[in-house]
């Protein structure tokens, strides 16, 4: 009874890990809607294709997803908020603020954010964006 015990316990501590896995390896098919959520538009360009996502703690929201993207639809994915736009010149797998090293690398040429008045408790919406604009990281952060 005593070694029946142990693998009914292992077995609990395992299970949460395992369902945690199967999170990690679905969030990393990407999901075009869930940007169109993060940039609060109504859908997502046809263009639009996410290689990666990583969420973050749960007690905040943090999501985290690379994308690609033909440069003349770049622009709808600005239109949710009044972003503001500042020059770059960093890796986008260097981008600090907790933000993970996630897709393809490529040259950060223009960071857009905004500070949300819906995000009651604070947070910010921000796109790095390539000189060709092809290529993004979308990070969400809602405190």
């Amino acid at each position: 009874m005593e070694r029946r015990a142990k693998i009914v316990l292992i077995s609990a501590l395992a299970l949460p890990l395992v369902g945690l896995g199967a999170l990690e390896v679905a969030d990393s098919f990407g999901n075009p809607g869930r940007v169109a959520y993060m940039l609060s538009i109504p859908s997502p360009p046809d263009s639009l294709r996410v290689s990666a996502c990583e969420s973050g703690p749960w007690t905040d929201v943090v999501i985290t997803c690379a994308i690609e993207i033909s440069p003349n639809e770049f622009p709808l994915l600005l239109r949710g908020y009044a972003f503001s736009k500042a020059e770059s010149n960093q890796s986008s797998h260097s981008l600090g603020d907790g933000i993970p090293k996630i897709g393809p690398e490529f040259t950060v040429a223009t960071e857009y954010s905004v500070e949300p008045a819906s995000f009651k408790n604070g947070g910010m919406v921000r796109v790095f964006a390539d000189a060709e604009y092809r290529h993004a990281i979308v990070d969400l952060y809602i405190e």
